[in-house]
């Protein structure tokens, strides 16, 4: 990554920091809670700027629907739609329950709940796509010791995302796979026995 952009990235965490403190003292500051927001923008992955969301919502209710939408509006280009759909009936509603799912480990104010998978209470998309990216650059490298990582990570995390997404990509590029691969998507497709 270049200079430039990691400096960004940082003044953007350094930001964020500055803005999640102001929030500590006084949850319902707007000024506090939108900065926190764009300074989670200029982060990667969708992770941060969802629980940072989540945050506004847990912090206003119906009375803060204006900025409700625009904290949505900002935050849309970088959430999937479905999950979307799920801060949407909440714009004009009470304040989101402050234990929810919609909210991540970047939340603040907002607490992730029990009933969500154990692969989203261990690791976000975000982290499960770089995981998958580093599994299949191991792969490439014929990196036994990095492949046997990346499927220990899965097992340990339930992390089917990241193990779907190498999966796929290898069967792009051969037949088979090797036999431990099989023993370890039996056993994430047996679901979360310990949630």
């Amino acid at each position: 990554m270049a200079p430039d952009a990691l400096a960004a990235r940082e003044q953007a965490r350094h930001l964020a920091r500055g803005f999640a403190r102001a929030l500590r003292l006084s949850p319902h500051d707007e000024t506090a809670n939108l900065g926190r927001l764009q300074a989670c923008l200029a982060l990667d992955g969708a992770e941060p700027v969802q629980g940072a969301l989540a945050d506004v919502f847990v912090a206003f209710g119906a009375e803060g629907a204006a900025l409700k939408r625009r904290a949505l509006a900002l935050a849309a280009p970088r959430l999937h739609e479905w999950l979307r759909g799920r801060f949407e009936p909440w714009v004009h509603a009470r304040a989101l329950p402050r234990v929810t799912p919609l909210a991540t480990r970047w939340s603040l104010l907002a607490v992730p709940s029990a009933d969500m998978s154990t692969r989203a209470r261990r690791c976000s998309p975000d982290v499960s796509r770089a995981v998958a990216a580093q599994a299949l650059a191991a792969w490439q490298a014929h990196d036994l010791d990095g492949m046997d990582h990346f499927l220990h990570h899965c097992l340990t995390c339930r992390d089917r995302l990241a193990f779907m997404l190498v999966r796929r990509a290898l069967y792009q590029r051969q037949a088979r796979l090797p036999e431990s691969w099989g023993a370890v998507e039996t056993e994430l497709l047996q679901g979360d026995p310990h949630p």
